[in-house]
C-alpha cells in the first residue's frame, strides 16, 4: 500500500508540476510573441506614419507657396488697380478745377469789362453834361 500512496503522491507531485509549469511556459510564450509582434507592428506603423507626415508636410508647403504667389499676385494687382483709380481721380479733379478755373477767370474778366465799358459810359456822360453845362453857361 505504501508503494502504491507512493505512488499516487509521485503522480500527484508530477501532475501539478506539469500544470504549474505548462500554466506558466504559455504566458511566457504569449508576452514574448506579443512583444515582438508589437514591436513589429510599431515599427512599420512608425514608417508609414512618418511618410504620410512627411507627404502631408511636402503638400501643405507646396501649398502654403502657391497660396502666398497667388496672394503676392493679388495684392500687386489690387495696389495697380487702386493707384490707378487714385491717378485718374485724381486728374478728373484737376481738370475740373482747372476748367471751374478758367470759367471763373471768364466770368471774372466779363464783369471787369462790363465795369470798365458802364465807367467809360458814365465818363462820356458827364463829360457831355459837362460841355452842355459849359454850353449854356458860355451862351448866355
Amino acid at each position: 500500500m505504501k508503494k502504491v500512496i507512493g505512488t499516487i503522491l509521485l503522480f500527484l507531485v508530477l501532475l501539478g508540476s506539469s500544470t504549474i509549469y505548462a500554466s506558466g511556459l504559455p504566458q511566457i510564450s504569449l508576452s514574448k510573441w506579443y512583444g515582438q509582434s508589437f514591436q513589429e507592428e510599431s515599427e512599420a506603423f512608425e514608417v508609414v506614419t512618418s511618410k504620410s507626415i512627411k507627404e502631408i508636410l511636402m503638400e501643405m508647403n507646396l501649398f502654403l507657396t502657391t497660396t502666398n504667389e497667388k496672394l503676392d499676385v493679388d495684392v500687386s494687382t489690387f495696389l495697380d488697380t487702386q493707384v490707378e483709380a487714385t491717378n485718374s481721380n485724381l486728374e478728373e479733379f484737376s481738370n475740373e478745377t482747372k476748367s471751374s478755373l478758367a470759367e471763373s477767370i471768364k466770368d471774372l474778366e466779363k464783369v471787369r469789362f462790363d465795369e470798365y465799358m458802364d465807367e467809360e459810359l458814365i465818363k462820356e456822360e458827364v463829360e457831355q453834361e459837362v460841355e452842355g453845362l459849359l454850353a449854356d453857361v458860355l451862351s448866355k
